[in-house]
C-alpha cells in the first residue's frame, strides 16, 4: 500500500470511528433514578410559571403550580400531571382572572444530552391528549367563573416534541433536580379579540422543583391522579 493510500484509509477508519462515537452519545438517553422504586415525583414551582401568547396575546401568570408523576429507577421517560391555580392573564393595563383545565392531557419528558454530570438540556416535553381531548384555558372579564362572565378561551392540542431548557441535580438530604421550561406551544382562539388571533403561537416559561417520595399507593393515567399515597422523602437524579 502506498503512503497516500495508507494516509486515505487511516483517515477514512476515523471519520468512521467518530460516526460511531458521536452516534452512540446520540442514542443515549437521560434516566431518573431514584432512592426508592417505584416513587411519586411532587413538582412545586420557582416563582410564576407564564404562558405568553405571540402578537400581543395575553400574557396568563400562575402563582400556584403542582406536577405529579409516578416513577421506577432506570426510566427514561416521565408522565407528569400539571396542575395550574391562582392564575390572572394581562391584557392591556388590566388583569383578568383565569381558570386552565387539562382534560386528560398530561406531558411526557424524555430525551436530551449530559452537559456535565449535574446538568442535562435539550430534553424534549410531549403534550399528550386523549382522543378528542384539548387543554382549556378560560379567561374571563370577572368572578365568579361563568359562561356568561368569559371574555375569550384558549384551546391547545395535542404537540409533541417540544424542548425543555434544561435539568439540574440538585445536591441535599435527599437530592433534588429543577429543570427550567421553554416551551413553544400552537394555540386557537375563541372569543373576544382582546385575546389575541384567531391562530397563534405562544411560549410557555417557568422553574420547578421536582421532589420524590416512597410510592405507597395509586396511579396516573390520562391525566388523572388517583389514590396517591406519598411515603418518605427519597432521592432523585438525572443521569446518562
Amino acid at each position: 500500500m502506498t503512503r497516500k493510500l495508507k494516509a486515505l484509509w487511516l483517515t477514512v477508519v476515523a471519520a468512521f470511528a467518530m460516526t460511531a462515537v458521536l452516534a452512540s452519545g446520540a442514542q443515549a438517553q437521560v434516566k431518573v433514578t431514584v432512592g426508592a422504586s417505584p416513587a411519586w415525583l411532587t413538582g412545586s414551582q420557582v416563582g410564576s410559571h407564564k404562558f405568553t401568547v405571540h402578537n400581543n396575546g395575553p400574557i396568563i401568570t400562575c402563582e400556584q403550580v403542582t406536577f405529579t408523576a409516578t416513577v421506577k429507577s432506570g426510566d427514561t421517560e416521565v408522565t407528569i400531571v400539571p396542575s395550574y391555580s391562582a392564575c390572572t392573564a394581562a391584557i392591556g393595563a388590566e388583569n383578568f382572572p383565569v381558570t386552565i383545565t387539562l382534560n386528560d392531557c398530561d406531558l411526557l419528558f424524555h430525551g436530551g444530552i449530559e452537559v456535565s454530570s449535574t446538568t442535562f438540556s435539550e430534553g424534549e416535553i410531549d403534550l399528550r391528549c386523549s382522543a378528542g381531548k384539548v387543554v382549556e384555558i378560560h379567561i374571563y372579564k370577572k368572578a365568579p367563573h361563568t359562561v356568561e362572565n368569559e371574555l375569550c378561551a384558549l384551546t391547545i392540542t395535542e404537540q409533541l416534541n417540544k424542548q425543555i431548557t434544561e435539568s439540574h441535580n440538585i445536591s441535599g438530604t435527599p437530592n433534588d433536580l429543577t429543570f427550567t421550561s421553554e416551551i413553544t406551544l400552537n394555540i386557537t382562539r375563541h372569543g373576544s379579540l382582546l385575546c389575541g388571533k384567531a391562530t397563534n403561537g405562544s411560549v410557555y416559561e417557568g422553574v420547578t422543583t421536582m421532589k420524590a417520595y416512597e410510592d405507597k399507593g395509586g396511579t396516573v393515567s390520562n391525566g388523572t391522579i388517583s389514590g396517591l399515597v406519598e411515603g418518605a422523602q427519597t432521592s432523585l437524579t438525572d443521569s446518562k
